[in-house]
């Protein structure tokens, strides 16, 4: 995700481990996208969070501190099960060829990311009002990590002293489309269209560094 965090956001109050406080925490960030869809972020209290997850505020504070740190968590957490899902994704075609495996994991991000298109759309344009330059920073690093994961997971990688340029050249390309394409033009823009632009111009960079 991209960012111009503006400042530092007050850290989560508990990190559930039970299952039945995980199952709160997801319900407030369940709830807390509901309503940011509804009403955008200016029009989301944390009382009616709490009413749609069907929790008490006092429960909502033994979480988070106020909306600002729910919403960062929420962004951390849907960025968190994209990259597991994009994990996953590279072991199941590991060994593969590299324009195969980059393909696979393009459509996988592309997919999961416009399945659900409306939620993911309200979050890119939330983060870039509340995100600090460190949670930008993370999330950058974790994805070109799994890029470079990813290249070098293929049967003709490139050259190792080039994966890691090539991996922030892809990531750029796949999330910064992606982002932007939902942006700009919103939920319903047409994803085979998206999915085949952004798989052209990445085989047409990779094939720079020798894939075939």
């Amino acid at each position: 995700m991209a960012s111009e965090g503006v400042r530092v956001l007050p850290a989560t109050r508990r990190k559930p481990r039970q299952s039945r406080a995980r199952a709160s925490s997801e319900a407030l960030q369940e709830a807390f996208v509901r309503v940011l869809i509804d009403k955008g972020f200016h029009g989301v209290t944390v009382r009616e969070v709490a009413a749609v997850a069907g929790v008490g505020v006092g429960t909502f504070y033994e979480y988070v501190a106020n909306k600002e740190a729910l919403a960062a968590l929420t962004i951390h957490m849907r960025v968190k099960a994209l990259a597991q899902a994009l994990e996953a994704c590279i072991e199941r075609h590991r060994g593969q060829g590299l324009l195969t495996l980059v393909s696979a994991l393009i459509d996988e991000q592309v997919e999961r990311v416009m399945d659900d298109a409306v939620p993911w759309s309200a979050l890119f344009m939330l983060e870039r009002q509340i995100s600090t330059p460190e949670a930008y920073r993370k999330h950058y690093a974790q994805f070109v990590d799994l890029w470079s994961q990813a290249l070098l997971a293929s049967s003709d990688a490139p050259a190792t002293q080039r994966v890691p340029a090539a991996a922030r050249m892809v990531h750029s390309m796949v999330y910064g489309w992606v982002t932007q394409g939902l942006l700009t033009q919103g939920p319903d823009l047409d994803r085979l269209a998206l999915r085949q632009e952004i798989q052209s111009a990445v085989a047409g960079y990779l094939r720079l560094l020798g894939a075939k």
